[in-house]
């Protein structure tokens, strides 16, 4: 989930009244049980990953209480007018704890205002790259509980730097001072492991490229395959995981929170292979859209994942950044390593996995959300198949690159979102 800046970013809280802006401040999974749930008690779900107390993120937090008519109360504020950037930033700045800890690995904080009759959901961002030249991005738009696409919404973004009023310092590579309007809010950006899975294995034409925290609050390993060049994602359990599961098949669990599907492959120790989101979570851009917005960009150099991406997809070796951002095209926009599929119901799941586990390599089918290979479109659209692949009824994000500008032409800044 992502602002207009990039992929489109808004978190899925709506906050009390004028707003209280919040990333994960409750601990993933608050006001879950830190014990595991007892087998006779059905109704509990399956709970994965580590599950005591002492692997909350931060010690002092509890969890999550929002009484539902603060929102409503919410919805009469039309003190600010959400049309100018400038005033709702302020808006939102001057609601902001002195200290906040930011979570996702994009370093997105996410936040949801009821205000005027609207559900506002947006973001501050200190995008890796550009917060060392003093750029802060802020977005934000009016949520759609059910999108069909008619009407004009709310949508805006910015950049925020010195010639906006607005300073960013250096405390440490993780945590920033942003002053604004003689005001000072401290950002502690997440410092995340990126050391290799430890409990399963990596197979030998495999590579483990980075750890991630996605804004649903689960974490997970980002792997590539060597051999056919893709990548796919797996639940990281050596965390804690703020989910209960309904196990839809043996090898199937879904999170009842999240709506993520796993499944869970038969390696020993077997890994919880993300299969399939939901596609309602993807149209109207919530926060379990998938994993794919969420690479673990304060790492970059570590990770190196323009070069895994320029041989997952070759037409772009040359045409990203190092974070794998688009420097040919006019919008910023980014390589999205969407590599899973969509379902609206609990049998499209079951189907895609049983198609996956009925293909040469399941988790490639499962990277590239069911779609075809040219060879599989050659056998069934015979000499039109390259036409029907080029329409991108059959495609999605990583299975094609975006169209360059024409020559000569090109992106004045490489912009995360």
């Amino acid at each position: 989930m992502k602002t207009i800046l990039a992929r489109q970013c808004l978190s899925p809280w709506p906050l009390i009244a004028g707003l209280v802006a919040w990333t994960l401040t409750a601990p993933p999974g608050a006001g879950a049980q830190d014990e595991e749930a007892a087998p006779s008690d059905p109704a509990a779900g399956i709970r994965l990953g580590r599950v005591e107390s002492a692997s909350r993120l931060r010690t002092n937090t509890t969890s999550f209480f929002m009484p539902q008519q603060v929102l409503n109360e919410g919805y009469y504020v039309d003190d600010v007018d959400v049309d100018d950037v400038d005033a709702y930033f302020w808006h939102i700045f001057k609601h902001l704890a002195p200290e906040i800890w930011v979570y996702p690995s994009e370093n997105y904080y996410y936040f949801a205002d009821c205000i005027n009759g609207r559900q506002v959901w947006g973001n501050i961002r200190l995008p890796a790259g550009r917060r060392e030249r003093g750029v802060l991005s802020f977005g934000y738009s009016e949520f759609t509980e059910f999108p069909s696409g008619y009407g004009s919404y709310l949508s805006r973004s910015k950049y925020f730097t010195v010639a906006d009023g607005l300073q960013l310092k250096k405390v440490d590579p993780l945590t920033w001072d942003v002053l604004y309007n003689q005001r000072t809010v401290r950002f502690h950006l997440h410092s995340l492991s990126q050391a290799p899975p430890q409990s399963f294995h990596v197979r030998p034409h495999e590579t483990f490229i980075m750890r991630t925290f996605d804004e649903s609050g689960l974490q997970f390993f980002l792997l590539f395959n060597t051999r056919s060049n893709y990548f796919f994602w797996v639940l990281n359990e050596e965390e804690k995981v703020p989910d209960h599961f309904s196990k839809l098949a043996d090898d199937i669990l879904v999170g009842r929170r999240t709506g993520f599907a796993f499944w869970v492959d038969g390696e020993q120790p077997p890994r919880k292979v993300l299969a399939t989101i939901r596609k309602i979570s993807v149209t109207r851009n919530d926060y379990y859209d998938g994993p794919f917005d969420q690479l673990a960009d304060n790492y970059v150099d570590q990770t190196q994942i323009s070069k895994w991406m320029e041989r997952a997809i070759p037409s772009i070796k040359g045409r990203i950044d190092k974070y794998g951002y688009y420097t040919d095209v006019e919008r910023p926009s980014r390589v999205a390593l969407s590599c899973y599929g969509t379902y609206y119901t609990q049998a499209d799941i079951l189907e895609f996995v049983k198609k996956a586990k009925a293909s040469a390599d399941p988790y490639h089918y499962i990277s590239r959300g069911g779609v075809p290979l040219p060879s599989e479109l050659a056998a069934a659209y015979g000499t039109n198949w390259a036409r029907a692949y080029a329409s991108g009824a059959w495609t999605n994000l990583t299975n094609r690159a975006r169209p360059a500008l024409p020559a000569g032409k090109t992106n004045a800044e490489s912009a995360p979102k």
